[in-house]
């Protein structure tokens, strides 16, 4: 997993040993979605995505402290199996009616090596440094679980 620090945009590629269509569909399919996505220790209860360009996303999930959260955002553009572009930004409580912080825009990219999938990931632009430090570790983690939830 390749990481470049400009601290303003997370930018990461990473290798999974699964069909691209099914690295997709873990990214579009809310049961697929909520079985791999957040780092260890945390996780979501229940999501909603309506993927299709426009189409809105929403997550409900919890801290390893026991605290709840919710995150959501748009679909920018979906491009099966290919390309994910959509707004990243977490509500100020569990709430999907509450203020919504700093938005990013998150790219994912997906590209078939034979049997493998190469999968790069740009979130940005991050306020601070401890949202940029925040989400780059974040992701790491969900990658793991993602790599593991394929096999």
């Amino acid at each position: 997993m390749d990481t470049l620090i400009d601290t303003r945009t997370v930018r990461l590629t990473r290798v999974f040993d699964a069909p691209r269509e099914r690295v997709f569909d873990a990214w579009t399919i809310p049961e697929q979605f909520i079985a791999w996505m957040c780092p260890p220790g945390f996780g979501l209860d229940r999501c909603e995505l309506d993927v299709r360009t426009g189409g809105a996303w929403r997550a409900h999930g919890y801290k390893p402290d026991g605290t709840h959260f919710a995150k959501g955002g748009v679909y920018l553009e979906v491009k099966r199996p290919e390309r994910l572009v959509f707004t990243w930004a977490h509500h100020a409580d569990d709430s999907y009616t509450s203020p919504r912080g700093h938005e990013t825009k998150v790219e994912v990219t997906f590209r078939a090596i034979g049997n493998k999938t190469e999968l790069t990931l740009v979130q940005g632009e991050f306020i601070d440094l401890p949202n940029f430090n925040g989400h780059n570790e974040g992701w790491k983690g969900s990658f793991d679980k993602l790599a593991a939830w394929l096999c």
